[in-house]
């Protein structure tokens, strides 16, 4: 696997195209990204292709805005939305077409900062087959009345005609590239930060700014600003319901228990031995399943809440202070595995917090496996939510 493949699977897309600025044999892999088997991999490249920041990639996303997956195309829109390179208006037009709504309103949006006057969302279908198909049978003066009815500017229809006539095959222009970064500093100072109103992502509609601005600062700060371009009224509504939920609280009394019996733990034992120590009794009421998918830990705190663990007291005891034993024939009580989550979902809560346990414990034990636990600390939920999305079994 190419490093870059490795980078955007795990949607380091920002780093990919740091990378890619500098080095020629990482910019190759992004690029053959675009055709990658996996669509998670063709969208993030496509996504990294911006952080590149060389308006010439543009001549290599043409194709992906004809793929067969949505999110890739969209990717792909907004990629050649955003370097609003003279080149890439008979793609733009394309898309005008398409039956996603995000990948026509990233079209139409690159054409705006290109051509200016209409409103290139709301352009008639036939309008749009008759500018892809270069205008037929039309004359220079036909033309320029055509675009006039379409709203064109006319500093908009000399421009257009003037692209027209070498084919958009323009020079690719970096100082319009240049404008637009530097007017959007990535990195503020703390002074220059200190009191300011958050920076809000330009590309939202009023209606989903004002449901984004529910958020606290620092949850809006870590949604990626490409997805949130994509969302519409009700689906900010339900992002912002599922992040501001209030999550249930776990009983406190198991928690205690658990930190109880960790302290009086003296020596680490192996798995195999922590296995022998469960008496045969609760043995019988716990699946092979679930005793293999616990975790050191829980299987810890499994043995811990058995009466043999907790008769394990200091040595002395006063004489009236008797033990319990278990009486012949008596069955000790069924292991709760609902109990046995609650373990590992606090385990989560200890390492993590409450909202990422809340993810983690939909996955097995198996799926986690491999993956560093600072990895996971230092993921934001979004990408938490995307890495346990592509876990899940297809």
């Amino acid at each position: 696997m190419s490093n870059a493949r490795r980078l955007l699977l795990e949607f380091e897309t920002e780093e990919v195209g740091v990378r890619a600025r500098d080095n020629a044999k990482m910019r190759k892999a992004l690029v053959r990204a675009f055709s990658d088997p996996s669509e998670i991999v063709r969208e993030r490249a496509l996504i990294a292709a911006i952080d590149l920041g060389d308006a010439s990639i543009v001549t290599d996303i043409r194709a992906p805005l004809d793929d067969d997956n949505a999110d890739v195309r969209v990717a792909a829109a907004q990629a050649l939305a955003w370097y609003h390179q003279p080149r890439t208006i008979p793609a733009l037009i394309h898309g005008l077409k398409d039956s996603n709504t995000w990948v026509r309103s990233h079209c139409a949006l690159g054409l705006s900062k290109l051509l200016h006057g209409p409103i290139w969302a709301r352009i008639p279908g036939e309008d749009i087959d008759i500018i892809h198909a270069d205008f037929p049978e039309m004359d220079e003066d036909n033309i320029r009345i055509f675009l006039h009815k379409l709203e064109l500017s006319e500093e908009a229809v000399d421009q257009f005609i003037m692209w027209k006539s070498a084919k958009f095959e323009i020079e690719i222009d970096e100082s319009i590239l240049i404008k637009e970064t530097e007017g959007k500093p990535i990195i503020l100072s703390a002074a220059m930060t200190e009191g300011a109103e958050p920076v809000r992502d330009s590309g939202l509609s009023e209606e989903v700014e004002t449901i984004l601005s529910e958020l606290p600062d620092e949850v809006r700060a870590s949604l990626p600003s490409e997805d949130l371009r994509r969302l519409t009224p009700s689906t900010a509504r339900e992002l912002v319901t599922s992040l501001t939920a209030k999550k249930p609280k776990k009983k406190a009394v198991r928690v205690k228990r658990v930190k109880r019996v960790r302290k009086k733990k003296k020596k680490p034992l192996a798995r195999e031995q922590l296995i022998e120590k469960i008496p045969a009794e609760v043995r019988e009421t716990v699946s092979e399943d679930v005793l293999e998918s616990l975790s050191t830990d829980e299987l810890e705190a499994l043995v811990a809440a058995t009466p043999e663990v907790e008769e394990a007291e200091p040595a002395v005891e006063e004489p009236e202070k008797k033990k319990r034993k278990k009486k012949s024939g008596e069955a000790l009580p069924p292991v709760d595995e609902e109990a046995i989550e609650d373990l590992r979902w606090q385990g989560f809560v200890d390492k993590y917090g409450e909202e990422k346990a809340d993810l983690l414990i939909t996955v097995s034990p198996e799926m986690l496996e491999g993956i560093p636990q600072e990895q996971i600390a230092d993921m934001d939920m979004d990408t938490l939510r995307s890495l346990i999305q592509a876990l899940e079994p297809r």
